[in-house]
C-alpha cells in the first residue's frame, strides 16, 4: 500500500445479520458497468473446466497493469481454452466506482474489491469456500483474514471472498554506508538501539530518519510502536473494527509521545511536513539519510539506486527478543462478483495466483509473495532482504493490516492531519489518539 499513490481506502464496517459477502478495499481499479441486481445462474462448483472456451474480463486499477498483464500470459499458456480481457483504470477514482462495478448486471469475472459495505448489503461477492476446498488452499492466516466475514457481517473469521495476488508491506530501509561512517555495524534489533543511532547520526551532522509526512507516511512507523505497545491483536481489532475496539490507549499515546519527541530532538528533515514519498526516496536514493520507514514498493528503486550499501529490515520490537512487526496487505484482492457469468473459470484464475509459478511472477514484480513455500528467487538484493523479512513475519504472524484503511475517511480526515498536528506541536499525544478514535467513531455505526 503506496501511500498517496496505491493508497487503499477500504470500508471495513459490515452490515450486521447479513449473510452474504465480504471485501476489502485495496488498490482499486474501474471499468464499465451498469447497475444491476444479481442475475448469475447457478453453478456448480468445479475444477474440471475440460476443452470448453472460456473468454474472461478482470478489472483492476492501470498502476498494476504489468503485472496482472504477466499474471495473465502465464495463467492463459497454462490454460489455452481460456483467455482474459483486463480492464485498467484511473487508481484514483476506484473507491467511488467500486460499488458500482460489482453489482453491475455485467460484472467482470475477476475483479478488485473495493468496499466492503456495498458488496455485503447487496450480496455481490461468491463465497470461495468451495472453491477454497475444491483446490486445497492453505494460505496463512495473516493473508486472508481481512477477505474472511462471518455469518453476521464481521469481518475476520468466517467464509473467504477474496485471495491477494501479493502483498506489500512496510518496513525500515537502511543506508548501510552512511552506518559505517557512524561506526553503526548492524541494523537495530530494538526501538531502543534505533533510538541509539538516530542520536549518533544527529550528532555527527547526518540526518537520523527521511520522514515523508506531508501524506501520512509518519504512520508506518508509528503503527510498529503501536503494536509493540498494544499487541498485534488489539490493533488488527481496532482496523477490523471489532466490538469494543478503541484507539484511545496508553498505548497509542505513548506511540504518539515517541514519534513527537522524535520530531523534537531533530531526528526528521525540516520540511518533513511538506515531504512527500516520491520526494522522500529520491533523498534517500542519493545518500541523504540513515533510516527511511516506508514500504515493499521502493525496492526495485532503491536496488538500482544504493545498490549494496541499502538494506532493509522489518520494524523492531521495543526489546531484544520481541517479535519485529509491519504493516501488510494485498497488491491486488481479486473476487468473484456475484453476477459473473464464469464462475469456475474465474476460481482458476484465482487458483493460479496460489502457485509457485505466480508466486515467482509476483517476486519478479517486486512484490512477495502469497502462500508460505520456499521463497522465490531474484536478483534484487533489497528484495531479497524484504523476502526474507516477511517469510518471518508469515512465521510470526505478527502483521497488521493499514490502520489507515480501518475507515473509508480515515487517511484522509484523520492520519494526514493529525499526524501533521502531532509533528508541529500543536497537538498533545493525548489528543492525537482521541482524534484518531473520533474519526473512527464517526464512520463505525
Amino acid at each position: 500500500m503506496k501511500i498517496g499513490t496505491y493508497m487503499s481506502s477500504r470500508v471495513l464496517k459490515a452490515t450486521a445479520a447479513m449473510l452474504g459477502v465480504a471485501c476489502v478495499a485495496s488498490l482499486a481499479a474501474c471499468g464499465p458497468g451498469s447497475s444491476g441486481q444479481n442475475t448469475s445462474s447457478a453453478e456448480a462448483v468445479s475444477t474440471d473446466l475440460g476443452d470448453t472456451k472460456y473468454e474472461l474480463t478482470l478489472w483492476d486499477g492501470a498502476g498494476l497493469k504489468t503485472y496482472d498483464d504477466a499474471l495473465i500470459a502465464a495463467f492463459e499458456k497454462k490454460n489455452p481454452n481460456i483467455t482474459i480481457k483486463a480492464t485498467y483504470d484511473p487508481d484514483n477514482v476506484s473507491q467511488q466506482n467500486g460499488p458500482r462495478i460489482i453489482s453491475s448486471a455485467d460484472a467482470p469475472d475477476i475483479a478488485r474489491i473495493t468496499d466492503i459495505n456495498s458488496a455485503v448489503r447487496g450480496k455481490h461477492l461468491t463465497n470461495l469456500d468451495d472453491y477454497s476446498k475444491a483446490y486445497g488452499w492453505n494460505l496463512p492466516d495473516s493473508q486472508t483474514e481481512v477477505y474472511r466475514v462471518d455469518d453476521s457481517g464481521k469481518i475476520g473469521s468466517g467464509s473467504l471472498y477474496a485471495i491477494p495476488s501479493g502483498i506489500s508491506m512496510t518496513g525500515m530501509y537502511w543506508n548501510s554506508a552512511v552506518a559505517k561512517k557512524l561506526g553503526i555495524t548492524e541494523a537495530p534489533k530494538t526501538v531502543s538501539e534505533l533510538e541509539k543511532d538516530m542520536a549518533k547520526a544527529k550528532s555527527a551532522g547526518v540526518l537520523p530518519m527521511v520522514m515523508p509526512a506531508k501524506e501520512g507516511g509518519t504512520s508506518y512507523i508509528y503503527q510498529s510502536l503501536l503494536v509493540n505497545n498494544e499487541g498485534r491483536d488489539s490493533v488488527q481489532k481496532w482496523i477490523l473494527q471489532a466490538e469494543g475496539a478503541t484507539f484511545d490507549t496508553a498505548g497509542a499515546v505513548q506511540a504518539a509521545q515517541t514519534i513527537q519527541s522524535w520530531q523534537e530532538k531533530g531526528y526528521f528533515s525540516d520540511d518533513a511536513l511538506a515531504l512527500d514519498g516520491s520526494t522522500a526516496v529520491s533523498r534517500f536514493a542519493k545518500g541523504d539519510g540513515l533510516f527511511f520507514p516506508s514500504g515493499s514498493w521502493y525496492s526495485a528503486t532503491l536496488n538500482e539506486s544504493l545498490g549494496s550499501d541499502v538494506g532493509f529490515f522489518a520494524y523492531p520490537g521495543n526489546a531484544s527478543g520481541d517479535e519485529a512487526s509491519a504493516a501488510a496487505n494485498a497488491v491486488s484482492a481479486f473476487g468473484i462478483p456475484a453476477n459473473a457469468k464464469h464462475k469456475n473459470a474465474a476460481a482458476a484464475f484465482l487458483n493460479f495466483l496460489t502457485t509457485d509459478e505466480a508466486r515467482q511472477i509476483a517476486v519478479d514484480h517486486g512484490y512477495p509473495p502469497i502462500g508460505s513455500g520456499t521463497t522465490p528467487s531474484t536478483d534484487n538484493a533489497l528484495l531479497t532482504q524484504i523476502l526474507a523479512a516477511y517469510q518471518d513475519l508469515v512465521k510470526s504472524g505478527n502483521t497488521t493490516d493499514f490502520i489507515n484503511n480501518a475507515t473509508a475517511g480515515m487517511q484522509a480526515s484523520a492520519i494526514i492531519p493529525n499526524f501533521q498536528q502531532l509533528l508541529d506541536g500543536s497537538m498533545k499525544p493525548e489528543a492525537f489518539a482521541k482524534a484518531i478514535q473520533a474519526q473512527y467513531e464517526k464512520e463505525v455505526k
